[in-house]
């Protein structure tokens, strides 16, 4: 493969695809069902009239530029879930990790300071006597 792979990067979809995947691929993108794109697509080119030619040069245009996605793109289904909500709200997602991280980093702070303590030593010594 001559591109790197990207959980954030539009790929069309040929092994869900009908044509070429790109409907398929978009509603991956989007996380909607593959059918609600397809519909969109047909309505699109039906009502919008002289733009009909457009969407369908469009679609093609993308099933040739548009790498397929890579089987290997997500480790498992939680790496996965997690892209596809970072595609849908990544300034949510930023503000998330930015919480867990510190949350994290308090509990290593607090774990620290425990460490470094009077009474971890204290305990620690009581519980070698014990032994």
């Amino acid at each position: 493969m001559s591109y790197k792979k990207s959980p954030t990067r539009l790929y069309k979809n040929p092994q869900e695809g009908k044509i070429l995947g790109v409907c398929a691929g978009l509603a991956d993108y989007l996380d909607v069902k593959v059918g609600v794109v397809r519909v969109l697509m047909v309505l699109a080119a039906i009502f919008t009239g002289p733009g009909t030619p457009m969407i369908i040069i469009g679609y093609f245009i993308l099933g040739f530029v548009l790498d397929a996605k890579p089987r290997d793109l997500y480790e498992d289904e939680q790496e996965e879930e997690f892209w596809k909500q970072t595609r849908q709200a990544p300034d949510y997602t930023a503000a998330e990790l930015r919480k867990r991280f510190r949350d994290v980093e308090r509990r290593t702070r607090d774990m620290e300071a425990y460490m470094t303590s009077k009474r971890f030593k204290l305990e620690r010594d009581l519980r070698a006597l014990e032994d």
